[in-house]
């Protein structure tokens, strides 16, 4: 221990005395572990931190697997939500589970208050919190009874409790009104207690009664896949033996129901965890790793600093070893010092990391779950620390064992500050900087693919035009709205408020809208082609009003829009469809005049035959960078299936417009809030967000890393001079002229870095493709890309090497000699 105090008071010493190469270091090692312990936290807040659930290892999504129509039995089918008549089934066949329970989201009118606001819940069976593990806080859980039409039961969050009940601890038996109806209160949630994790907190849990009322409702019917089933596995049943059970009873089911299960014949089996990190879980681990590479080049470039240093400290070192050091002895003490320079660099770079974690959550695009977990908390201090303790020993162990090994004789009689190092010494910076310059490549390269993949994503034509546009849909009481009538009526007298508002040029509604992340997918026959049941082809379906396609600018390349006459509850059937549905499904025909049968039923309670009467442009509905579906568009008033969302093209900002539109609906309901407002280029952006946050990081981490590997290479050169500066001075008193200590200065530097350069295409070529999944119409070994990366290197090398080159020439030959 006293040795060890002795090696520290030493280290701090040599650090005070030396504090420009220490405050260097330091800051160095600040960067590259600051940044990596901010995105360490946040890497762990998405995809490693434990779920907030007791055991959370066996929670479990449990999904139907689709297949294609008539796909071979290996083809890899597609998870998909699941309807009530599959879920019921699998909640009495299933042995794997102790409990399954299903949910989908509500967005429902509520006045807790008085004043009608729309409200997020969850509609869930019985076992749901069971399933969880989490149990109200005030209050019980749901009972299998509750599931059955006609029951009024409601599970408050606290935070709903809280804010809109003031925390009443007799809230239990008292009644909230929601869809206009009293809802009765059994139980309070406890506090930040939020599921799904993803989503926004919901406001109330209900059973799905509602579901189970009137007409052919939704728990009955195999086409109606809403759900999305969670369960909890038994102790010591696998997510595999999990998946072979669900799937057989799955394949029961396809087999007894062919009508709608045909082709739902597997089931698939994931753990939650992996459900809520999603499709987050590439980019993290990408980010990641660059981060971490960043780092490397750091130690890298402290490593050759202590090179350098330890160069100057070659007699003090051998006059050590002369009085009887041992090499041990000498080793321990210079890995202290690396160690201690590496404390302070974390102590420096946790400061760092907590400034960039708060600027880091500023601009992370909503939808990445748990982001908002992400703290420099125990966990992340004891990463920062473990991290600066590892790169300590990586960038002190190399430059101790070399110093450590000096021969005492030998560094006493060549130990001057201009003596010409040997070759193990030029070797080794080499080295580093060849290291430092491959890793900043393959930074550069991966930040240079996501840029171009970024520029193409921007260029994407999403088939509409996006500017000026206010969308928003309004809450209607089911209660006072029971017919379809009376809610059809309600948006005809509203779409025309909204037209005579100052500032508006056009209007509409449908459902959905592209970019917005609802979708309906239903399937059609087409007439004169018979199939077998339940092996109807499917498609993407959009209910609009003829104004849909001029609102929001959607070409119709062929035929017309829809008329107000065929958009009435007894119309004449027409339907519209897209390009890519013309392709697919009359491909070398014209798709005009054709007839197909949607599985949409009108008032007489038939599905009539539909005309094709126009082809629109595809139109990017999912996203940006997904692949354009076939889709059809059917009028409005014959398929008033669920609440439109309402387009205002205006002049202007289309957010100051929300109030008029807000008074417009008030003047027909009071009680009828809108919600989901957006201005449509909004949505468009937030479409892109996650590309350009994934971007503007990476190209952060390459462009730090080139300025890491440009400083070690003129680091490396500048210490190269130094050392043979009385060689340089020779050789100008014996004739070389200037230029050409420039070149020979500059040969070296570019040697170095085009070596980099080969190692890191080498090295990029191998890593790239790991990028494919987040990459645009850019391939992984894209030409243009690496030529310009390279170029860019190569740039920033030249500028490096050539600072110490000029240097070097404007040494004084006379002056230098005698120095010596």
């Amino acid at each position: 221990m006293n040795d060890l105090i002795h090696h520290l008071r030493f280290a701090i010493r040599q650090l005070r005395r030396n504090l420009g190469f220490s405050l260097t270091a330091i800051l160095t090692l600040a960067i590259g572990i600051g940044a990596t312990t901010a995105i360490f936290s946040i890497f762990y807040a998405v995809l490693l931190r434990p779920l907030p659930f007791p055991e959370p290892e066996r929670l479990a999504k449990v999904s139907v697997l689709a297949f294609p129509a008539n796909s071979e039995p290996q083809a890899v089918g597609a998870p998909d939500d699941v309807s009530y008549p599959d879920f019921f089934d699998w909640r009495t066949q299933s042995h794997s589970f102790e409990a399954l329970a299903s949910y989908h989201e509500l967005n429902a009118p509520a006045s807790p208050n008085g004043s009608a606001r729309m409200v997020s819940g969850l509609a869930v069976s019985s076992d749901f919190f069971q399933v969880l593990g989490i149990h109200p806080e005030i209050g019980r859980e749901f009972t299998r009874e509750e599931e059955k039409a006609g029951n009024r039961s409601v599970i408050l969050s606290h935070e709903f409790w809280t804010s809109d009940f003031n925390a009443a601890p007799d809230i239990v038996g008292h009644s909230v009104r929601i869809y206009d109806e009293p809802y009765t209160v059994i139980g309070v949630m406890p506090k930040a207690f939020s599921f799904p994790i993803e989503s926004p907190s919901p406001s109330f849990w209900m059973t799905p009664a509602r579901d189970a009322e009137g007409d052919g409702p939704s728990t009955t019917q195999r086409g109606w896949m809403q759900l999305s089933v969670i369960g909890r596995l038994r102790r010591g049943v696998s997510l595999d033996q999990a998946q072979a059970e669900m799937t057989a009873i799955q394949a029961g089911l396809a087999e007894q129901y062919p009508t709608d299960d045909l082709n739902n014949r597997a089931a698939q089996v994931v753990s939650e965890a992996e459900t809520v990190a999603g499709d987050a879980r590439p980019a993290m681990r990408i980010l990641f790793a660059a981060v971490s590479a960043l780092l490397l080049i750091a130690c890298a470039n402290v490593a050759g600093l202590l090179l350098a240093r330890g160069s100057a400290r070659q007699p003090e070192l051998a006059v050590r070893a002369a009085l009887g050091a041992s090499q041990s002895e000498i080793a321990l003490q210079l890995l202290t010092e690396s160690l201690l320079l590496a404390l302070l660099g974390g102590a420096a770079g946790t400061a760092l990391a907590i400034l960039m974690l708060k600027g880091l959550l500023h601009f992370i695009p909503t939808g990445v779950p748990r982001v908002g977990d992400a703290s420099i908390d125990g966990i992340v201090l004891a990463f920062a620390l473990g991290v600066s303790l590892l790169t300590g020993v990586l960038f002190g162990l190399l430059p101790a064992r070399r110093l450590s090994r000096l021969d005492p004789a030998l560094a006493l009689r060549d130990g001057t500050r201009t003596s010409t190092s040997g070759r193990k010494q030029h070797r080794l910076h080499s080295g580093l900087v060849v290291v430092e310059t491959a890793l900043g490549l393959v930074l550069l390269v991966g930040a240079g693919l996501l840029i171009r993949s970024f520029l193409h994503i921007l260029s994407v034509d999403p088939g509409f035009r996006p500017d000026n546009v206010l969308t928003f849909r309004v809450g209607l009481s089911p209660k006072r709205y029971k017919q379809d009538a009376d809610s059809l009526n309600f948006y005809r007298q509203l779409l025309t408020k909204l037209q005579a508002l100052p500032g508006v040029e056009s209007t509409t509604a449908g459902f959905p809208l592209p970019l917005s992340g609802s979708n309906i997918n239903i399937s059609f026959d087409i007439e004169g082609r018979p199939h077998a049941p339940g092996d109807s082809p499917d498609a993407q379906v959009s209910i609009v009003e003829p104004s849909f396609f001029h609102t929001l600018g959607i070409p119709i390349l062929k035929g017309r829009s829809f008329s107000d006459a065929e958009d009435q509850p007894k119309g004449r059937p027409v339907v519209i469809v897209n390009q890519a549905f013309a392709r697919k499904f009359f491909p070398g025909e014209e798709a005009l005049g054709k007839r197909i049968q949607p599985g949409l039923t009108g008032d007489d309670g038939k599905k009539p035959m539909r005309e094709i009467i126009a082809i629109t442009a595809d139109v990017k509905r999912s996203g940006l960078t997904d692949e354009v579906r076939p889709e059809y568009y059917v009028p409005y008033a014959p398929a008033n299936i669920t609440t439109p969302y309402f387009a205002l093209r205006v002049k202007g900002r289309p957010m100051d417009f929300v109030n008029s539109a807000r008074l417009a609906v008030a003047s027909l309901d009071k009680d009828a809030p809108i919600y989901r407002i957006h201005a449509f280029d909004e949505l468009l952006a937030l479409n892109t967000a996650q590309s350009c946050f994934q971007t503007m990081l990476l190209a952060a981490f390459a462009a730090i890393a080139l300025l890491l590997a440009g400083i070690g290479l003129y680091a490396v050169l500048s210490y190269m001079v130094v050392q043979r500066t009385h060689e340089l001075g020779l050789r100008m008193a014996l004739g070389a002229q200037r230029q050409n200590v420039v070149k020979l200065i500059l040969n070296r530097g570019m040697v170095l870095a085009l070596l980099g350069v080969g190692v890191g295409l080498i090295v990029s070529a191998g890593l790239t493709r790991f990028l494919k999944s987040l990459l645009y119409e850019v391939k992984p070994l894209d030409a243009v890309t690496l030529f310009v990366v390279v170029a860019v290197l190569l740039l920033v090398s030249a500028t490096a090497s050539l600072i110490p080159a000029i240097r070097a020439a404007n040494l004084d030959p006379m002056e230098t000699l005698r120095d010596q």
